[in-house]
């Protein structure tokens, strides 16, 4: 009967601590706006020249989890972040540049512990005594994603500019909020671009 009553306190605590990380998860995800991305780029590239881009987008992989919805948010983040740098749009055989991207999305878990450590006392008459710690194992299941930018020359069709964003993803209240965000991610991603 204590074993019963010992597991199902246990069970308890097990879930409670599950839902406090994960409000807290959830909390953290909704607050954090700072997005690192990675950039490279090429040394011989004259950047100066760029006058004019084309997205492209991700023509070439066209990922099925990628919406046609999110394309027109992503070309049009494109857009405000390339005519910032001073850079024209126009069509895909007069540009200098080209604008790709892609998206990967991978499933991830998430493995955390906590402790709650055990006890020892002693006294004159009761000798010494310890009460065990208790481990608790978490795990989360979640989506990460990979964002990648390339900007290609028209001309030798290489890639003279990328950016990676990895990134856990999350989901939005509302297509503002989403709209936001990947405006957000774009502008990042575009900011070290040496044109304009």
């Amino acid at each position: 009967m204590k074993n019963s009553k010992l597991i199902n306190t246990n069970q308890k605590q097990n879930v409670s601590t599950k839902l406090v990380m994960l409000s807290s998860v959830l909390l953290l995800g909704a607050c954090s706006s700072s997005y690192v991305a990675e950039t490279d780029q090429s040394r011989s590239y004259d950047f100066s020249s760029v006058d004019t881009y084309s997205v492209i987008g991700d023509a070439q992989l066209k990922n099925p989890m990628f919406s046609d919805i999110d394309r027109e948010r992503f070309d049009a983040a494109i857009d405000i972040s390339m005519q910032q740098h001073n850079v024209k749009e126009v069509s895909a055989e007069k540009a200098d540049v080209l604008v790709s991207y892609f998206v990967v999305t991978k499933d991830k878990v998430k493995v955390s512990a906590s402790y709650s450590g055990g006890y020892a006392s002693s006294c004159y008459r009761c000798g010494y005594g310890y009460g065990g710690g208790v481990s608790h194992i978490n795990t989360r299941n979640y989506v990460e994603g990979t964002l990648v930018v390339d900007i290609i020359d028209n001309e030798t069709n290489k890639s003279v500019y990328r950016s990676t964003l990895v990134k856990p993803l999350k989901s939005f209240d509302s297509t503002q909020e989403r709209e936001q965000a990947i405006n957000k991610v774009v502008s990042d991603m575009m900011q070290k671009l040496p044109v304009g």
